[in-house]
């Protein structure tokens, strides 16, 4: 069971950390987790990012346009594809509580980490859609704003770091 737990675990830390922008150039606009809005407004907020990336990329009406049709294309699949891992995760819960048999727990376990692997494959095939639209100079861009995140990202965690010394 430990073995699983470390896949899944690495899995979702993987996926945290590779979303690099995408969630702006592709939001949903739906649900969430158990049908709610989320913390930050869901869609709406979504909408802003994505925006407010759009014109710091100066993408173009046609380019925006491109992205919503790709983004609606992939809507529903999506959608089904959230629906079975919180499936999976409510049987796995389920199954630990009821004290189900380690095979059990690993094959769910399993499916699990599969459904991660394919969350992640199709958040690469997005970031690889998105930048094959964009422009030498978008890209340079682009790649300044990860490299602007990143360092926010390691300033902060060394902050939290020293406060926790």
């Amino acid at each position: 069971m430990n073995k699983w737990k470390a896949l899944a675990g690495s899995l979702v830390l993987g996926s945290a950390l590779t979303t690099s922008g995408m969630v702006l150039a592709f939001p949903d606009g739906g649900e969430g987790h158990r049908g709610h809005k989320g913390h930050h407004g869901g869609g709406h907020h979504k909408e802003r990012m994505f925006e407010h990336m759009a014109e710091k990329l100066d993408l173009t009406e046609g380019q925006k346009a491109q992205l919503k049709a790709d983004r609606e294309a992939g809507k529903e699949s999506r959608k089904a594809a959230r629906k079975e891992a919180r499936e999976l995760h409510k049987q796995l819960r389920e199954a630990v509580a009821s004290g189900a048999d380690q095979a059990t727990l690993d094959a769910l376990g399993a499916k699990i980490g599969q459904m991660e692997v394919q969350k992640m494959q199709r958040m690469q095939q997005k970031r690889a859609q998105f930048e094959s639209i964009l422009t030498d100079e978008q890209k340079a861009k682009l790649d300044a704003m990860k490299a602007e995140r990143k360092a926010r990202h390691e300033e902060r965690m060394e902050r939290k770091k020293s406060d926790q010394d």
